[in-house]
């Protein structure tokens, strides 16, 4: 329903057009031609429709009433005002005047905030009466366990042990939960390899034992490697202007396409359930799950970029006789190697977060470790696996990022005069080479990879498989998994309007361009960034434990979980579409006199709003994605229905609820495009 309206270039009979609309909604839009204005107010209509029912017949009894002896809802009188609307906007459009957009964009989303509101269980007043359990919590999240004090010093003094670091640092040691994070240095046999090679006697000799953290580092690098030497392939499969080349490729092209959407629709936390029955609890099973994803990923991203290339050099190969495998070797790959590359990154930056949660179903790294620590009570050892994880993912994303930007950019500073050397005649790149080898070795053990268990399945992983394809489509489950999916949407509706309506402020706040030179606007530059990184450094999941501590378990601590990694990341967002305005109409409102607010108010503003429509709604077919989960730790929405059925063994209802989490995750993001596409 686009805001700018096109009138019909005729007028047709008013009474007649508003009549279609008052029978079927959107018919008089039709009748004039606005086809697609039409169709969107019948969906927007049928929708809220559903909606309503829904949510009044549901266990939340949305905005019930009673009229005599019936039992309704008082919401089905604003849908009644948007139908009305809808008639007016049709008598408008017919007399060849402006139609009023807004009124109709404002009733709907007055039905739907309400009802989320609602249904999501929102109670402010438990961040007041449920405050105590929050503060200590946060009073633990402050005080990681990482270093402990010698307990004839310390005595019983219940201050937290950072204290100790700037009044007594002699007293203070790492504790062992650090060894168990960032791991520790032990006494173990000599390996048999050093033996042989005479650099040992078979003897007790120190060694590293690595922490769950290295682990997860380790793990979200492997399925970075594997995933991204599977995915090449299968991106040519899925490249339309390759295909295309082939008898029946067109047929191979949707195919691969859709096998793609199915597989990147179910999250990583899923996916990690099925691999544990695949090939066992264990770092492998995290590894398998991470790297399912990742391929349909990059996959998708592979593909995209291989559409895009530039035909010319395809075109002169392919004169010259070429066959395919030969365009692709010297016209295709020459020109996405470094795309490729930068999406590698770019995956690597994502399974490291992803990793941190996979183990938490799949066993193995950190996520093991919160749960452990977590089903112990030992908040504070969680406490110190978050700052850990903040840490690494924050060198992992700035290292990324630059990497990124250099391949993408190119650095030109250290650009040779002489041509330069094939690299089997460099002693550095032998050297790079020998290094590699190394740690993929290293990263390889510690991922605990067992190619063979994927031959050699769990003993009812086949019985598993069928129950879970064999989809059950009673009427009564379909209803409940299916409102258990629109919790989780408006869940992620209202963290998004939340994260992002809170980010705003912070944005500008965030913008280099807007903090001046000020030696205090800049620290407060810096503050804001760090908190942007470091909140979207941790998964959603991870948060949710820490509001369920203070506003219970549900839908409503699952909904600010959400929000605060909405925060985080929508906020980079918004400050970096900040900081790429136009400087030129800065610089000529500055001119005339204006403040540094009136050069925000009639500069800025005009330039961002845009951006910031779209990266909303991104952010919100994000949040659809995450909110499939969140409830997996308390947070409510279709991921708590989901590891019930899996808990049960009831995996043909499991099969149930991942089949519409794919249909509503892919109609999700056809839309999400379709609408930033027409807005910005």
């Amino acid at each position: 329903m686009n805001p700018s309206t096109t009138l019909p270039t005729q007028p047709k009979n008013s009474f007649l057009t508003a009549l279609l609309s008052l029978v079927v909604p959107g018919a008089g839009q039709i009748y004039l031609n606005q086809y697609t204005r039409g169709a969107i107010i019948f969906v927007m209509t049928v929708v809220l429709g559903y909606v309503i029912k829904w949510a009044a017949e549901g266990s939340s009894k949305v905005g019930e009433m009673e009229l005599g002896s019936v039992t309704t809802t008082w919401v089905w009188i604003l849908l009644a005002a948007f139908w009305a609307w809808n008639v007016y906007d049709a008598y408008q459009l017919s007399r060849q005047e402006s139609a009023r957009t807004w009124i109709g964009l404002l009733l709907a989303a007055i039905i739907v905030y309400f009802i989320g509101w609602q249904v999501t269980d929102v109670h402010l007043e438990r961040f007041v009466t449920r405050f105590s359990g929050a503060q200590r919590v946060m009073s633990e999240i402050f005080c990681p366990d990482l270093i402990q004090v010698d307990a004839a010093i310390r005595g019983t003094d219940k201050r937290c042990t950072l204290v100790y670091l700037f009044e007594n640092p002699g007293a203070v040691t790492l504790s062992e939960n650090f060894g168990d994070i960032f791991g520790r240095v032990v006494y173990k046999p000599a390996p048999a390899w050093l033996v042989r090679l005479g650099l040992a006697k078979e003897t007790i000799v120190p060694m590293y034992d690595a922490g769950s953290l290295i682990v997860t580092m380790a793990m979200g690098l492997m399925a970075t490697l594997l995933s991204t030497v599977l995915a090449v392939p299968i991106s040519f499969f899925a490249a339309r202007n390759i295909t295309a080349r082939i008898p029946g490729g067109i047929v191979v092209y949707y195919l691969m396409r859709t096998f793609l959407n199915i597989i990147r629709s179910v999250d990583t936390f899923i996916w990690g359930i099925i691999a544990v029955i695949w090939v066992g609890l264990g770092s492998f099973a995290g590894v398998m799950a991470m790297t399912i994803h990742s391929i349909a990923a990059l996959g998708k991203l592979f593909s995209e970029e291989i559409e895009h290339i530039d035909v010319g050099p395809i075109e002169a190969v392919t004169s010259s006789g070429a066959n395919l495998f030969q365009v692709i070797r010297y016209a295709v790959f020459p020109q996405i190697i470094p795309p490729f590359l930068a999406y590698t990154l770019l995956r690597w930056d994502i399974n490291m977060r992803s990793a941190t949660i996979v183990g938490m179903v799949a066993g193995g790294g950190i996520g093991y470790f919160v749960v452990e620590s977590l089903r112990k009570g030992a908040t504070d050892q969680y406490a110190a696996a978050l700052w850990a994880i903040a840490i690494v993912i924050i060198l992992v994303d700035t290292i990324s990022a630059r990497w990124r930007e250099q391949i993408l950019v190119g650095n030109v500073s250290g650009v040779a005069a002489t041509v330069p050397q094939p690299f089997y005649k460099s002693w550095r790149a032998w050297v790079y080479i020998v290094l590699s080898s190394i740690a993929l070795i290293y990263v390889w053990n510690l991922s605990q990879i067992k190619l063979e268990e994927i031959f050699n399945p769990g003993t009812n992983f086949g019985s598993v498989v069928r129950d879970f394809v064999s989809i059950d489509l009673k009427p009564e489950l379909v209803e409940k998994v299916l409102g258990e999916m629109i919790i989780t949407i408006f869940q992620a509706l209202l963290a998004t309007t939340l994260g992002s309506l809170i980010a705003i402020p912070f944005s500008f706040l965030a913008a280099r361009n807007l903090t001046g030179r000020s030696v205090v606007l800049a620290w407060i530059y810096y503050a804001t960034r760090f908190l942007f990184n470091f909140l979207r450094s941790i998964e959603a999941l991870l948060y949710v434990t820490i509001f369920v501590f203070w506003v219970g378990i549900g839908n409503f601590a699952g909904m600010l979980a959400l929000a605060v990694t909405t925060f985080g990341l929508i906020g980079k967002l918004f400050s970096e579409a900040i900081e790429n305005i136009d400087e030129g109409t800065m610089e000529a409102t500055t001119a005339t006199g204006a403040n540094r607010l009136q050069v925000i108010i009639y500069s800025v503003l005009p330039q961002i709003v845009p951006p910031f429509i779209s990266y909303s709604i991104y952010q919100w077919d994000i949040n659809v994605r995450i909110a499939t989960i969140v409830g997996f730790a308390g947070g409510g929405g279709i991921g708590r229905l989901f590891i019930e059925y899996f808990g049960l063994l009831q995996y043909h209802k499991a099969g149930t609820a991942v089949a519409i989490i794919i249909l509503v995750v892919a109609i999700m993001d056809f839309a999400s495009a379709q609408l930033r596409r027409r807005m910005v």
